[in-house]
């Protein structure tokens, strides 16, 4: 989306950024009523990580919108029945009140500003809704939290994406937001740890030696995991933040 200034490695994104849940399917039914008659836009939808969870909701339409072909792609070869349409959050390719569910995985604080609150709202129907979804890491595990300090130093410091998102509900024509809070877990190797680190903008565009340097900084939080003997798999435990929230007219 507008904001991102950098292309992931796919292959990187696609094996090591976790899934969400099965618990969303469930939230996407029973927060927002999605059923047979719905249209849903996934905007931010990228190489398509929430979309099984969309498709699981069983809705009518499944419109799919990134600025990156290449992501699109990626999506488009899993999922053939996906509408998949390139642009942005501040030119969505829709008509105006045209979807029941704007739903934004992993994306939204890429695009929290007045013009992409405006565009969503357009595209919105009358009292539709709004979910922004992001899968967080554990960091009441101590290895977790020191790889979450790596990333923070390496970025120049925290995200906070949630306290910018909710800085702008209400006021734009929206419901304040509503959370909800999933916990799953998945199993990586270690390989896959330098990947998911890898996956991340602040560490893609880093020079290559600080980028060495970071991956060494991640092999000696490795070595304090605890895990089995003679296997390097470990547990990763996965925290999924939603939010919820309802388009209301604008006085």
């Amino acid at each position: 989306m507008i904001g991102r200034t950098f292309k992931t490695d796919i292959a990187d994104y696609e094996t090591a950024r976790p899934d969400y849940p099965p618990q969303i399917t469930e939230w996407l039914n029973d927060e927002f009523s999605v059923n047979e008659t719905s249209t849903i836009l996934e905007l931010g939808a990228g190489s398509g990580k929430l979309t099984p969870r969309i498709i699981a909701s069983q809705p009518k339409e499944i419109i799919a919108v990134d600025t990156y072909v290449e992501m699109l792609d990626v999506l488009k070869k899993k999922f053939p029945n996906v509408d998949c349409r390139v642009g942005s959050a501040m030119a969505i390719p829709l008509e105006d009140e045209s979807v029941d569910l704007v739903a934004c995985g992993q994306c939204f604080h890429w695009f929290a500003n007045e013009e992409a609150l405006k565009e969503i709202y357009r595209v919105l129907k009358p009292n539709g809704k709004l979910a922004l979804i992001w899968n967080i890491r554990d960091n009441s595990v101590p290895w977790v939290e020191k790889c979450s300090q790596l990333l923070e130093k390496c970025r120049g410091g925290p995200l906070n994406m949630f306290e910018k998102a909710a800085e702008l509900f209400p006021g734009y024509g929206f419901t304040e937001l509503k959370q909800s809070l999933f916990t799953s877990a998945k199993k990586y190797s270690i390989e896959d740890l330098h990947r998911l680190m890898n996956s991340f903008s602040s560490i893609n565009r880093l020079p290559v030696e600080e980028k060495e340097k970071m991956h060494a900084e991640l092999d000696e939080i490795i070595k304090t995991i605890p895990r089995a003997q003679n296997t390097d798999q470990v547990d990763f435990n996965i925290l999924t933040v939603a939010y919820s929230s309802e388009k209301v007219p604008i006085n």
